[in-house]
């Protein structure tokens, strides 16, 4: 016979309970987060060209000339990474001219350099659209890793401790499920996106960045 039991907080209040003589074994439902912070090892700004013009071609013309021009200063500077994105043309609303838009993408581990890039582009024309600090990939799976470490080792020491208190045993675990996450954006990011002006550099403050794991698992139980 199978009995399901739904881990409460009262539960570890309990004494150890009597389990029904034949009892084969005992599913037990439980979930563990943990989580890790790291340093920021990258920040990553993404700037628009916009232009509007008569025509289609006049429009995507100025914002491929901005572009260019961009990606050429961009390339230039050590260290930096730099993409395009998104590439949009509509007409607009009033249908008397036309709007052509694009991103360009900058990543790079030295924040004073990437600011001051920015800065230029910015007096150049191009428009901030996202700035903020995170982790590169590599350094956001080792952060991952080590919280799915620390939440496995949780939920395997709660369970011991519940088989305890329920005079049981713990014989494994079942369907195991783990989701790990990144706030990759700090709070502070958020009051420093908005302060930029033509020939100055955007300013920027960094907060550690967050990863979390959450382990979900259904643990088996038998008499002792």
């Amino acid at each position: 016979m199978r009995r399901a039991l739904l881990l409460l907080p009262l539960l570890l209040a309990m004494p150890a309970l009597a389990q029904p003589a034949g009892l084969a074994e005992t599913l037990l439902h439980i979930s563990e987060s943990a989580e890790v912070t790291r340093t920021p090892d990258e920040i990553v700004a993404t700037l628009r060209a916009e232009a509007r013009a008569a025509t289609a071609a006049a429009a995507q013309d100025i914002v491929n000339r901005a572009v260019a021009a961009a990606i050429a200063r961009a390339q230039a500077v050590p260290g930096i990474r730099v993409s395009t994105g998104g590439y949009w043309t509509a007409r607009n609303e009033d249908g008397r001219n036309w709007q052509a838009t694009q991103s360009v993408t900058l990543r790079g581990s030295d924040s004073a350099k990437l600011l001051e890039l920015a800065g230029m582009l910015q007096g150049q024309g191009l428009a901030m659209g996202d700035l903020r600090f995170g982790l590169t990939r590599e350094a956001q799976r080792a952060a991952r890793d080590e919280a799915s470490h620390l939440a496995l080792d949780a939920l395997q020491k709660r369970a011991e401790t519940v088989a305890t208190q329920l005079g049981l045993r713990l014989v494994g675990l079942r369907e195991v499920r783990l989701d790990a996450t990144g706030d990759a954006m700090p709070r502070a990011m958020e009051a420093a996106r908005s302060y930029s002006s033509a020939g100055s550099s955007p300013v920027a403050l960094a907060d550690d960045v967050v990863v979390q794991a959450t382990v979900q698992a259904v643990i088996v139980l038998g008499p002792r």
